[in-house]
């Protein structure tokens, strides 16, 4: 492909993943209330007046109208346009990494899922079950065509399941109240589909952003020792960024490793 279609195709990528994260929008102000995301039109969560479709493409309504409501003027939060960027850039990074590939397809529903998952958790600290079961579907059908394939075999995707997800779960009898039963389904489905090296590498990058994030809290007044910080956010974190770099990290580890010995 030539460098005007490549262009096109990448412009194309991220037009759509704007378009997914607008929905992603819509689940993450839904799902926690228990209201559908297959019907209605979207509306200000303020006076609820009807968002017609010209003033509801995804970050450029939100400019034009300088971050308010055309109706009752509320400021509109950041977060929304926000999310859609952040899904468009991660679809760009997945084609950049994976191509146009049945991996890529999986990768940019769990990344997708994991945004909404993200954001949910860290308003209203739950990690709803049927979002976990969108990437456990996801891994088990992932799973089957990698090993009909022969490009992965299929106990990988199996070991994955347990990798993190035992661990957080024998944490979590030991330490009462620290581990969430949603993080703990969360790196279990997640597993599955990332494989045992990456999904162990997520759970140390989560752990690390997290402490990062807690000690800069700390410092500046903004939390104590004793605040609870919801880990699915970081875990998300964590799971994004050892799919995308981890296998490079892997090796300039184990590049690291040799090199010292």
């Amino acid at each position: 492909m030539g460098s005007t279609g490549s262009l096109y195709l990448f412009i194309l990528i991220f037009v759509y993943g704007l378009l997914i994260g607008s929905f992603l929008n819509v689940c993450i102000y839904r799902i926690p209330l228990g209201k559908t995301i297959v019907r209605g039109r979207s509306y200000c969560p303020n006076c609820h007046s009807l968002i017609p479709w010209y003033l509801n493409i995804p970050v450029f309504s939100y400019l034009f109208l300088k971050g308010r409501c055309k109706n009752c003027h509320t400021q509109i939060s950041i977060i929304y346009p926000a999310v859609e960027l952040l899904n468009a850039v991660l679809y760009l990074l997945i084609y950049g990494i994976y191509g146009f590939t049945l991996q890529a397809l999986v990768l940019a529903v769990l990344f997708s899922v994991l945004i909404i998952i993200a954001l949910i958790d860290l308003k209203y600290q739950i990690i709803p079950d049927s979002l976990v079961t969108i990437i456990f579907i996801s891994g088990v059908l992932y799973t089957i065509l990698m090993t009909i394939s022969g490009a992965q075999l299929w106990y990988i995707g199996l070991i994955g399941l347990f990798s993190a997800s035992l661990p957080l779960y024998l944490l979590g009898l030991v330490y009462e109240g620290g581990i969430g039963g949603g993080d703990i389904k969360l790196m279990a489905a997640a597993g599955l589909l990332a494989g045992w090296k990456l999904i162990l590498l997520s759970l140390f990058l989560g752990a690390i952003y997290a402490s990062f994030l807690a000690l800069f809290m700390v410092i500046f007044r903004k939390a104590t020792f004793k605040t609870a910080l919801p880990f699915g956010p970081f875990l998300a974190a964590g799971i994004v960024t050892a799919i995308l770099f981890g296998q490079s990290m892997l090796n300039a580890y184990m590049d690291f490793y040799q090199y010292i010995l």
